[in-house]
């Protein structure tokens, strides 16, 4: 055989296995790759269609391209966080693929060692779905912890200050640039409202509901009052800061200023009721004009600006980028919508592949078009003409901005996150509803959190 012909069959036998494996063979068995989440009919229903649970072309076309069959099981969001915990403390490997967000899951399945890392399929199994260049670097920052990435992020948003431009005119107000503004405006939307005699509508709509959830936001008060996240003695964030500072909680301390102001502002210049109120109330009540101002989670407002049926809101909600703290930093609301890796999955390379193709370009692109929400994840999507078009070039670059100047470190990433975040939201809404003082619950979690560091054993 001649030379050039052991080369051209060489190169034969190298095409055909490289065909194998790029491309399985028709008939083949798919692997199966099972994805846990919340949010159905909302998240990804290009490939899981509006109901959640019908593949469509696009879902099939990857399927049969990539040799996989993606199985997406949905649930509310509590029962979903309660089965993602259950799955990974068990050690089955029965998800694939659990949703996880950077208000909790990362932090905690991250340190206890129930994520697979990301970076290294990053670096040795990139795929064409998702480019991590394109990415604002603090949405993937907020999924690491101690600099390891264990999640990748869907929808994201960090804070700002959606408000009614009539009403603001009307009353000769402008977006307050520092807490000193924001209590002048407040003040002046509720003596104008009140003296116009308009009792139904308030300054501002934010969310106090007993649980995790409002702690994103109390948290980024706390981090403007203070000037850092004062949680623990020092700003320590990461659990050997604490273990070598022996950072003790100070809940009672540089902690209190910006809780107090958050439960202020919701008693004085909220709705009634906001001590029970979720980002769905927060998102109904400005839709339904019931509220001049939302903050800092500006995110619910863009969701109501899809559900409103008052043409005003509609038609003059403007954004405008959170006011800065007593501490000389802003307000924070920093969150990504994510899904990590079970250490256990039984198919890791297969489910990075469905994981970089839910997370990438194309499905941003599409949650883009669908809601018409600058809340994404991407700078080229969040300058694409279905957002310019819809919001105008001004406020895009706002919104960049507010990203921008993010810091999504603005609480501890810490082991017990998950149950400082309940805590500290619980411990909101009774002080907003008046069931105990300021004082009184700041003391209550004070003690707690030294027992539960205690018991840690941060501090031997």
């Amino acid at each position: 055989m001649s030379k050039n012909l052991s080369k051209i069959v060489g190169l034969t036998v190298s095409l055909a296995v490289l065909i194998l494996l790029v491309s399985p063979p028709a008939g083949a068995a798919k692997t199966e790759i099972r994805v846990l989440c919340f949010a159905q009919g909302f998240a990804w229903p290009e490939l899981f269609g509006t109901s959640g649970v019908d593949e469509t072309e696009r879902l099939k076309q990857f399927e049969e391209k990539e040799g996989l069959d993606v199985r997406i099981e949905w649930g509310d969001e509590t029962a979903i966080r309660q089965k993602v915990a259950a799955d990974l403390a068990a050690a089955t490997g029965r998800y694939d693929l659990i949703l996880v967000g950077t208000d909790g899951g990362v932090q905690t399945y991250g340190y206890g060692g129930f994520l697979e890392p990301l970076d290294k399929y990053l670096e040795e199994y990139p795929t064409e779905y998702f480019d991590p260049r394109d990415f604002f670097p603090s949405f993937l920052d907020a999924n690491r912890v101690e600099g390891t990435l264990y999640a990748l992020p869907y929808y994201s948003f960090g804070a700002g200050v959606m408000y009614r431009k009539d009403i603001f005119d009307k009353y000769g107000l402008t977006p307050p640039k520092d807490a000193d503004e924001l209590y002048e405006v407040l003040e002046a939307l509720k003596s104008g409202l009140r003296g116009d005699g308009i009792t139904d509508v308030y300054p501002v709509t934010m969310r106090g509901a007993p649980g995790e959830e409002p702690t994103l936001d109390v948290a980024g008060f706390v981090y403007a009052w203070a000037g850092y996240p004062a949680w623990f003695e020092g700003g320590a964030t990461t659990p050997d800061q604490i273990r070598d500072k022996k950072a003790m909680p100070i809940f009672t301390g540089d902690f209190a200023p910006g809780f107090s102001a958050f439960v202020e502002i919701s008693q004085e210049y909220g709705p009634p009721g906001i001590a029970t109120h979720t980002w769905v109330d927060m998102m109904n009540i400005y839709a339904m004009g019931k509220a001049v101002i939302l903050m800092p989670s500006a995110i619910n407002a863009y969701a109501a600006l899809g559900v409103t049926e008052d043409e005003n809101v509609k038609k003059y909600t403007r954004f405008a980028k959170i006011p800065t703290g007593p501490g000389g930093k802003q307000i924070q609301s920093f969150w990504t919508f994510s899904l990590g890796m079970n250490k256990d999955s039984r198919h890791k390379k297969e489910a990075w592949k469905v994981l970089s193709f839910l997370m990438g370009k194309e499905s941003m692109q599409a949650f883009a078009e669908r809601t018409q929400w600058p809340n994404v994840t991407m700078k080229s999507v969040l300058y694409s003409d279905v957002l310019v078009k819809r919001y105008g070039m001004e406020e895009i670059k706002l919104n960049e901005e507010s990203i921008l100047e993010a810091e999504p470190f603005y609480f501890p990433y810490i082991p017990e996150l998950n149950e400082y975040m309940d805590r500290i939201g619980t411990a909101t809404s009774e002080a907003i509803a008046k069931m105990k003082s300021v004082d009184q619950v700041l003391s209550g979690l004070q003690t707690w959190a030294l027992e539960t560091m205690l018991r840690g054993g941060y501090y031997k």
